[in-house]
């Protein structure tokens, strides 16, 4: 249990450290605080918190650091983080602009943008549809038997994929499929017509109304999941090569990182967050050997009535968190409302 003379101490060090970079002393600290004690005193208190694994002493300074266990307990009992104003999302909102058609390009440009303001590595996940729904599909012909299949959907989405036709079928051949999927898919949830698919119910439909080709059945399927798959959306790719204080990151273990935040899965798993809160989770807690060294802020939001989505800051475990909790509920909020028209 801590005094008040020892968090403040331990706030202080904090803040001076997030500003600096540098180990902070009892001097420092005497010079700064409005408190009416000696640096002696100070130099106590600072050994208590350094015994208590709050701080860390470098071998290189007699000032302290914050520990890991110093960081999480300023942000589980001394953060203050005021909340953010109408004005806050305002602002983001009229700088997150642009003629988007689609949402994954909006929310692109969001990632690009969050990375430029903060300087660190932002992560922005959709939310995962829940009654996306087909538009429309055809086929477009190109030369030497190749076709483009476009498959569009309730979201404004449209969703390509390039196909060789075998040689025993022409493109007139399969008017007759994409007549029928238009007429009994358009309006039904790509989920329900994914799972007619698997369940060998779809084939079935089509070789009783036409004589449907396995291939084409391949690139229908194709074209429906990629319609649905998660995107992770990265901004400030290379902000992630600077973690820590004069600590850069080799080339091969930042490839990883990437391809770790390349993984939706692994992206959900990470920045677990809830909706009008925003998660912070430093080092170990991130459970993956390779993000030891970085910190990830989290929070959702939301697109109509699909699941959340999430927006995520990664840096340095020395990051002004007050600033980016506020800035990135502001981003959520933001998104929340200039999203509407994408639900």
């Amino acid at each position: 249990m801590l005094t008040e003379r020892q968090k403040l101490i331990l706030a202080a060090i904090i803040y001076q450290y997030t500003q600096t970079a540098h180990a902070v002393g009892s001097k420092t600290l005497h010079d700064q605080l409005n408190i009416d004690v000696s640096p002696a005193t100070i130099r106590n208190e600072m050994s208590y918190l350094e015994d208590a694994d709050l701080l860390t002493k470098l071998h290189t300074s007699a000032g302290r650091v914050p520990s890991l266990e110093g960081y999480r307990y300023y942000l589980d009992n001394l953060m203050i983080s005021s909340g953010v104003s109408p004005e806050d999302v305002k602002r983001v909102a009229n700088q997150i602009h642009g003629n988007f058609h689609e949402l994954d390009d909006f929310l692109d440009q969001t990632a690009k943008f969050l990375a430029k303001e903060t300087g660190l590595t932002a992560l922005v996940l959709k939310p995962k549809p829940i009654n996306l729904k087909i538009s429309s599909f055809q086929l477009i012909p190109l030369e030497n038997r190749q076709v483009i299949a476009v498959l569009a959907t309730s979201d404004g989405k449209v969703t390509s994929q390039t196909f060789r036709l075998p040689k025993e079928v022409t493109l007139d051949s399969l008017d007759g499929m994409v007549s029928y999927i238009n007429a009994q898919m358009v309006g039904r949830p790509v989920h329900e017509v994914l799972s007619l698919m698997t369940s060998e119910q779809l084939p079935v439909l089509l070789s009783r109304n036409i004589e449907s080709p396995a291939a084409f059945l391949q690139l229908f399927g194709d074209v429906l999941a990629r319609s649905v798959a998660e995107t992770v959306h990265l901004g400030g790719r290379l902000n992630l090569l600077e973690v820590a204080d004069d600590a850069y990151l080799d080339v091969k273990t930042a490839r990883k990182v990437l391809e770790l935040f390349d993984s939706p899965d692994a992206v959900r798993h990470l920045a677990k967050a809830e909706k009008g809160t925003v998660n912070i989770r430093l080092g170990d807690e991130l459970k993956t050997p390779i993000l030891q060294d970085f910190a990830m802020l989290s929070t959702a939001f939301t697109v109509g009535q699909d699941d959340s989505g999430v927006i995520a800051l990664v840096g340095p475990i020395r990051l002004p968190y007050p600033q980016l909790a506020r800035l990135l509920s502001a981003f959520a909020s933001a998104l929340d409302e200039k999203l509407i028209e994408y639900g």
